[in-house]
């Protein structure tokens, strides 16, 4: 799993660095906390209006600010000190988590409420994600990255894998008090490791303003094919696959299968154990797998783990669908994520993840506020099945076209990066490296 130009490719070798070790257990416990508030708030929004509706509004509110949010937070990110950026909207997201649980508990918390909490919460985690996808390349040395990008995205994705099981369980069990409860006390955990991380890295004052710094990211992204195909893939993706496994997840273990709590219980830990083995694939052989073939496998399985999940009303095949769901999840994200990370320039690599997590993030909310109407027009199962074939016609097109072979395309980025170390900090070139 040694690459010489690379180092180890083994994603748990970066937890020998220990700044980095307590980054990636702070981001993972923020990561569950928001992903288990993420699922809490839409299954408190379905029993409250018991539309799929208004469960695609929440989930819009919530991630919508991304799109404006997140490229600005790259743009900060390459200007400041990102462990700052980081801490803010960790303490913003808090802030809000604290209100939501207040509010529950006086039982004031009506679904227009929980829209807007829901958008005050998105605008500050838009602050959070472009640190947490670039703070490893400041933690780890350079042979240490590919596996640290590598760990920072199953963190990520475990995050979100965990999250709605926890949530599910403490649904079940407590109901959603408790789930903003855990949500809470997450989030403290894992702002108070965060605080001990400690980087030396500084931005390099070029004297670029803001605007043109943000220009400029946008245009070295807009003039690279693979970039633009990595947003591409994290867009629709997100939108007919990972929308059903997050944001309609309650309203599949209610319309499909006629079960609440308990029914969103079970997927979601199907979905969980499904990214933990993708993990584990991903630890070992996967490491060495081609990230055109990865990223092909992971659409084939978002694809029929959706059809598996619209083909019956039999819970046991739905958590085979679930299965299938986790593992599509943690081999995408972790195959664009690496590309992205591996090939960027440093002077750009805020910019670039940020872009890369508006798609990313972008696609949840608009899936699943046009599939929540249209489930409710036509029948969740009917959107579910249609979007799992969408995804399997992309597969094929993928296939035949060959184009998902410039996500393998590292030579060019080790080049990028010993030029970006040694660029002069006046450098204003925008493709200076080629």
């Amino acid at each position: 799993m040694n690459d010489p130009a690379t180092g180890n490719l083994n994603p748990f070798s970066a937890l020998r660095h220990p700044e980095f070790a307590r980054f990636a257990a702070g981001s993972m416990l923020c990561g569950v906390a928001q992903f288990l508030g993420g699922l809490a708030t839409p299954f408190l929004v379905n029993q409250l209006t018991d539309s799929n509706s208004w469960v695609g509004a929440a989930s819009f509110a919530a991630l919508i600010p991304a799109v404006v949010g997140t490229p600005l937070s790259g743009t900060l990110a390459d200007r400041m000190d990102r462990r700052l950026l980081l801490l803010t909207g960790l303490g913003l997201q808090t802030i809000v988590m604290a209100v939501v649980l207040v509010l529950y508990t006086g039982d004031r918390l009506t679904p227009w409420l929980i829209l807007g909490l829901n958008f005050l919460g998105g605008s500050a985690a838009s602050f959070q994600w472009a640190p947490v996808q670039t703070m490893a390349a400041v933690l780890v040395p350079r042979e240490s990255l590919a596996a640290a990008v590598r760990m920072v995205s199953i963190t990520f994705t475990v995050g979100r894998s965990l999250g709605p099981l926890v949530a599910a369980v403490t649904l079940a069990f407590g109901g959603p008090g408790w789930a903003f409860g855990v949500c809470l006390g997450l989030y403290l955990c894992g702002f108070l490791v965060l605080t001990t991380v400690r980087t030396t890295w500084a931005p390099k004052a070029d004297g670029i303003s803001f605007r043109k710094q943000f220009r400029d990211g946008i245009q070295y992204v807009r003039e690279r094919p693979e970039m633009r195909l990595a947003f591409r893939l994290a867009f629709t993706v997100a939108a007919f696959g990972a929308v059903f496994a997050f944001s309609l997840a309650a309203g599949v273990a209610d319309d499909l299968y006629g079960l609440g709590g308990g029914g969103l219980g079970v997927l979601s830990t199907s979905l969980g154990v499904g990214s933990i083995l993708a993990s584990v694939y991903i630890s070992r052989g996967g490491s060495v797998v081609a990230r055109a073939v990865m990223e092909r496998r992971s659409i084939l399985l978002y694809g029929t783990g959706l059809l598996v999940v619209s083909s019956t009303s039999w819970l046991a095949v739905g958590m085979a669908g679930y299965l299938l769901l986790g593992a599509a999840h943690m081999l995408h994200g972790t195959t664009l994520s690496t590309s992205l990370q591996m090939r960027v320039d440093e002077r750009y690599r805020g910019r670039v993840m940020s872009v890369f997590l508006v798609a990313l993030l972008s696609g949840i909310p608009v899936g699943g506020l046009a599939f929540g109407v249209l489930a409710d027009l036509l029948g969740l199962r009917w959107v579910a099945l249609s979007s799992g074939l969408v995804l399997l016609v992309d597969y094929v097109l993928l296939r035949r076209s060959g184009v998902l072979a410039m996500l393998d395309r590292e030579a060019v980025a080790q080049n990028e990066g010993q030029v970006a170390g040694d660029a002069d900090s006046g450098e204003d070139s925008l493709d200076s490296n080629g």
